[in-house]
């Protein structure tokens, strides 16, 4: 490593990456410093490479990365006095559970590169009620050697699947065309006015071009109006196609992604497809109009008078200039909009989900509180956006103005002293020089806009880059005898979290019922979620039905499979279409028949609307045995070969329990349950206790286990 490289000569930027996950924010700072030493990455490549868990980073994982991308580290306890002398940028330990990147150190203010915030500026004060002492030093090792693993969101990514909008552009691009020579025609009625017929006092002519020019005026209105419909359809029509496709590839990702995000950030990503549809509908089109346009005028505007053109030409690239200038800090301010909406929406969708939990807590003033606090963000940040675009109009109109003034100034002398320009010139000149500088403008503000939308792009990548969980699957099905097997198989949630099963062998056979115990954390619903294929092993391999688990399997292996989880939900519809899966071809036999079996049927016939009674999301009649009692009816009408339960019966009182426990042990399917509670313990065939990362099979009362003692109680 050169001295030069060391002394930071190169003019290295450091970017501001922001993070997508709840935990993320360690791989974000990760992923800003490699960028500023040469790597080529990003978060979503990153991402893949280093998965992190819902727990986060711990700073002892932050070295471990940074080893393998050719860093040598170093961690600190700094004073607050001495952070001049540490080397930056470095990684900072922030509010005891954050991280984010220091970037300088003044003698007044310290400047942090936030995953969660963007920039941010502290005084040393402000600084020291976050800093917690801890530094990571990140210099570059003998070894390091610049890696590419960039995801990066291309805007051709989102019409990958579209059909039928080339002829709407194309009528589109017609009309505006169209449109666009009568606008170009009509300055023309001044000049000729001027000119010809009052020059002539020809009043014949007067009411010839006022006719003309009158018929010009409806014909304008009417391509307009056209334009406008063909423009409302094709916006319409990329609309529909963009967010269908990503609706499709967002609902077909593995449940883990959903599980480190927050809901409404995910949903404020789905809003970021609306200025990339603006900028393609509109943007796309005027672009190409306005710059034929502006080439257009400006050869007349030439044609006219050279000296009069340059100052024209002059005013417009001043304004693109000055527009360069102000992008950056355009770019953070609404980068830091859009993340304080995200924030702000997650809060108020958590709230209104746990409105009951906290009138139980008498806390709706605190979380008002967190949401007012959360809200003024957000205001500002818009704030800071408009003082910006307030600014950037401002100075448009005045160089504009200036432009209008100089024109009239130089073309009036022209006109004094006899140099070939005339009065009608000089008002069409006017009118062609305002369309120029108006399409000009708008073509650099349109650039300008193209270039804010990798704000939106880079968040839709989040969601558009991250592989779909059965993006591999045939298809052709495969058979299901509910057959499975784990042969060393281990697991762990992040790259350098540790491992939570280890070495697990387990098989069963079509029509085993197997129950599983475990104290809780200790891996029973996560081993369930390796036998649904929700989890992949980390290590080892798992077999259904004698063959490798592939994506064509699992998806078969799911269709067969009925599942009550603990984290089920019901969705907003009737009893009858949630206990049916929202089957289209709903069989009202089969979803009685479930329901029955379920022992909750006679529930639901005391209600007034039976069937058709309404449940949701946010909550309904139903008690909670009964909605569990719903779900295990659910997983029943899928008659499944497979049948999986994560306590479900956990909610139900011992008469029921039984009876469900009964049902179960006489079903001559594969059956794997994990329960605390004995009544489907003790009739299951083989039982397994999970702890210590292990899984080992525990006799029936063999009395060597606390799970005897369970089992055996009556």
């Amino acid at each position: 490593m050169s001295i030069l490289d060391e002394l930071h000569f190169g003019g290295r930027r450091l970017p501001v990456i922001t993070a997508s996950e709840a935990a993320e924010c360690g791989l974000a700072c990760i992923a800003m410093i490699s960028r500023y030493h040469g790597h080529d990455v990003d978060l979503n490549g990153l991402r893949q490479r280093y998965a992190l868990s819902l727990a986060g980073a711990s700073l002892k994982s932050l070295m471990e990365i940074t080893d393998k991308l050719g860093f040598s580290t170093r961690a600190l306890r700094v004073e607050l006095g001495a952070l001049d002398k540490v080397r930056l940028p470095a990684i900072v330990h922030w509010d005891l559970n954050h991280f984010v990147v220091l970037k300088s150190v003044g003698r007044r203010k310290l400047v942090v590169h936030d995953p969660a915030l963007g920039v941010r500026v502290f005084s040393p004060e402000e600084f020291s009620k976050h800093f917690t002492g801890v530094v990571l030093e990140l210099a570059r090792a003998e070894t390091f050697e610049p890696v590419s693993a960039r995801m990066p969101m291309k805007l051709s990514m989102l019409w990958s699947r579209m059909t039928g909008w080339w002829p709407a552009l194309a009528q589109v691009l017609v009309l505006s065309v169209a449109l666009q020579i009568v606008t170009f025609v009509a300055p023309l009625q001044m000049q000729l006015v001027v000119d010809e017929a009052l020059a002539s006092v020809d009043r014949d002519l007067l009411t010839v071009i006022a006719l003309g020019f009158g018929a010009l005026v409806v014909i304008q209105a009417a391509i307009e109006a056209l334009r406008s419909w063909a423009l409302r359809v094709f916006g319409h029509l990329l609309s529909f196609q963009i967010s269908g496709n990503l609706v499709r590839h967002l609902l077909r990702l593995p449940s883990d992604y959903f599980e480190k995000r927050h809901a409404g950030d995910i949903i404020s990503r789905l809003g970021s497809t609306k200025p990339i549809q603006d900028a393609i509908t509109q943007g796309v089109v005027g672009t190409v109009i306005d710059g034929i346009m502006a080439c257009v005028a400006a050869v007349i505007l030439f044609f006219y008078s050279t000296t009069l053109a340059m100052i024209v030409i002059a005013a417009v690239l001043i304004n693109m200039a000055l527009n360069l200038a102000l992008f950056p800090r355009m770019k953070q301010r609404m980068e830091e909009e859009i993340l304080a909406e995200a924030k702000e929406q997650t809060h108020l969708m958590e709230s209104v989900r746990a409105a009951t939990t906290l009138k139980l807590l008498g806390r709706e003033a605190v979380r008002e509180s967190g949401w007012r606090n959360l809200h003024a963000d957000s205001t500002n940040a818009s704030i800071a956006v408009g003082k910006l675009t307030i600014s950037q109009s401002l100075i448009q109109s005045i160089v504009t103005g200036l432009q209008t003034v100089i024109v009239i100034y130089v073309a009036g002398r022209l006109i004094l002293d006899g140099q070939g320009f005339s009065v009608g010139m000089l008002f069409s000149f006017l009118s062609y020089r305002q369309t120029f500088t108006d399409r000009a403008n708008a073509l650099v503000n349109q650039l300008m806009q193209f270039r804010f939308l990798r704000l939106h792009l880079d968040r839709l990548a989040d969601i558009v880059t991250t592989p779909t969980e059965l993006s591999g699957a045939s298809s052709e099905p495969a058979e299901v005898r509910g057959h499975v097997r784990l042969k060393d198989v281990s697991f762990r949630y992040g790259a350098t979290d540790p491992l939570v099963l280890e070495d697990i062998n387990l098989e069963i056979s079509p029509g085993d019922y197997v129950a599983i115990h475990g104290a809780s954390g200790g891996g029973k619903s996560t081993l369930l979620k390796l036998l649904l294929g929700l989890n992949q092993p980390s290590d080892g391999m798992i077999e259904l039905d004698g063959q490798r688990a592939t994506a064509e399997r699992w998806r078969a292996w799911r269709e067969k499979v009925g599942v009550v989880a603990q984290d089920d939900r019901l969705l907003s519809g009737t009893l009858a279409d949630n206990i049916g899966g929202f089957d289209p071809d709903l069989d009202m036999q089969r979803v009685v028949a479930a329901a029955v079996a379920a022992q909750v049927h006679n529930d639901i016939v005391r209600m007034p609307m039976q069937y058709l009674t309404l449940v949701g999301d946010m909550g309904s009649t139903l008690s909670g045995g009964q909605r569990q009692r719903v779900l295990l009816a659910r997983a029943l009408y899928r008659q499944p070969k497979i049948l999986i339960l994560d306590e479900g019966t956990a909610n139900l009182d011992e008469q029921n329990e039984e009876l469900i426990a009964d049902l179960i042990d006489q079903m001559p399917i594969t059956r794997i349950v994990v329960a605390h509670r004995p009544a489907l313990l003790r009739r299951a065939k083989r039982v397994y206790e999970v702890g210590g990362r292990r899984l080992k099979e525990v006799q029936y009362g063999s009395g060597h286990s606390p799970l005897a003692a369970a089992v055996a109680a009556p």
